[in-house]
């Protein structure tokens, strides 16, 4: 099972960063270094991936949560667009939270007792969680968090460019 954990949310990065890539090649976050080492914590066993995993999800939840809340011209403000495709933005926001459940649910097995370790339910859950998450427990992860917060939203951007630029 720890390989379907470790897959899943490989797919998870391997899309953010597909999509951001196919939307600007040259842009610096396609190079950005995935390997979390600003995460503040050892990734030596299944658990801390898991716990790491976890709340990356939670700050992409954050960035999605933050996109929704703009209106269409907030939205072309934000992605230097002139034109917003609801739809398709709709489509890649809703496709995000269904797979951010995904992997919440997949590195959530087993963590009683750890970090970020919430159980969700439903898309719903998830967004409650995320809405609340800060990640700020010690100055080490409020560090990450802010990184972390820009990384999200700059890269969920590239996504939603992506989506309202393709036909």
């Amino acid at each position: 099972m720890q390989w379907l954990r470790v897959a899943s949310i490989l797919l998870l990065w391997a899309g953010v960063c597909r999509i951001a890539g196919a939307a600007d090649v040259g842009h610096s976050l396609v190079r950005a270094n995935m390997e979390r080492t600003g995460w503040p914590d050892a990734l030596t066993t299944q658990a801390d991936i898991d716990t790491a995993s976890r709340a990356e999800v939670l700050m992409v939840g954050k960035a999605l949560l933050a996109s929704e809340a703009l209106d269409e011209q907030g939205l072309k403000q934000r992605l230097g667009v002139r034109a917003v495709k609801l739809k398709s933005v709709r489509q890649v926001r809703d496709g995000l939270w269904d797979r951010l459940l995904i992997t919440y649910r997949t590195a959530s097995q087993n963590c009683e007792d750890q970090l970020f370790c919430p159980r969700v339910r439903s898309v719903d859950d998830l967004r409650q969680l995320a809405a609340a998450f800060t990640g700020e427990i010690s100055p080490a992860y409020t560090v990450w968090a802010s990184k972390s917060r820009v990384f999200h939203e700059q890269a969920l951007d590239e996504q939603l460019r992506v989506a309202v630029l393709v036909p």
